[in-house]
């Protein structure tokens, strides 16, 4: 079926001033472009929109958009489908349920849609066994979260090595009370958690897939470090990580700037993927 709308959306919670500038930026970037909307649940919020190339080569990018875990729309990310698919690529951007859930309904959404992805994504010439995972902000922690976790593979029916590499841009990798440093306690962490569990930086049990770690030069002060710091913890648990910051871009820039067709990370990301 064809895309859905943001229309077709229930009302989101309020957001900052610049980040509503950001949502209606993307938003007027992925307008016109065509894609396939597959359902993995029965809410509003659980479906992926499908871009496909003509002539895929099997790679699969499944993207998660950012949105402080309580806003953003799956379509909104449709403006980095054509550069991927001119690469063979399917592009696949993963919507979840928001706040006020919580991070054990989000993150059971994407790795469920990843399962749907592993198990149906041949029918458009993809390959399950070359999937790869990205996210903006809180979409980048998902993506993390997803690529060093090993116990909810069994649930989907999937690999534990499922994820081939992961991607993650100006991502949110420690939600623990000492560590998150942004504004207010991460919506997606239930009143009194203490945000460990939540956390790609204290999951790194076992040797994770590659990562490329990107940021901002002008990022969230907080999140700069974070990145670093959880970049060298890949390596440290047996992995291999790749960092890139973007000079002048911002949290928000970082992702419509940067990740657009011509942008740095897309060039970037097409090379690292094609090396994986």
């Amino acid at each position: 079926m064809p895309l859905m709308r943001i229309e077709d959306y229930p009302p989101q919670p309020p957001r900052a001033e610049a980040s509503e500038a950001y949502q209606q930026t993307v938003n007027r970037l992925s307008e016109g472009i065509d894609g396939i909307d597959v359902a993995y649940g029965e809410d509003i919020y659980q479906h992926i929109a499908l871009f496909v190339p003509d002539a895929p080569n099997g790679t699969v990018l499944a993207y998660i958009h950012g949105g402080r875990w309580s806003y953003g729309y799956k379509e909104s990310a449709a403006f980095m489908a054509p550069a991927f698919n001119d690469a063979g690529i399917i592009f696949a951007s993963i919507g979840h349920r928001l706040f006020p859930h919580r991070y054990d309904a989000g993150f059971a959404d994407v790795s469920r849609a990843i399962g749907w992805l592993a198990q149906n994504i041949a029918g458009y010439g993809g390959d399950a066994e070359r999937i790869f995972v990205s996210g903006h902000s809180s979409g980048g922690h998902y993506a993390a979260q997803l690529a060093v976790t090993r116990d909810w593979q069994a649930r989907e029916g999937v690999s534990r090595d499922i994820i081939r590499g992961c991607l993650p841009i100006s991502g949110v990798y420690d939600l623990a009370v000492e560590g998150y440093q942004g504004e207010g306690r991460p919506p997606c962490i239930s009143e009194g958690g203490d945000g460990l569990q939540e956390s790609p930086l204290y999951r790194l049990d076992e040797a994770p897939p590659p990562f490329l770690v990107t940021w901002g030069s002008e990022d969230y002060a907080f999140l700069i470090p974070q990145a670093q710091t959880f970049a060298e913890a890949v390596g440290n648990a047996g992995g291999a990580a790749e960092t890139l910051e973007l000079a002048g871009k911002t949290h928000f820039t970082v992702s419509n700037e940067a990740a657009a067709g011509d942008g740095e990370w897309t060039k970037r990301a097409l090379d690292w993927i094609a090396g994986h």
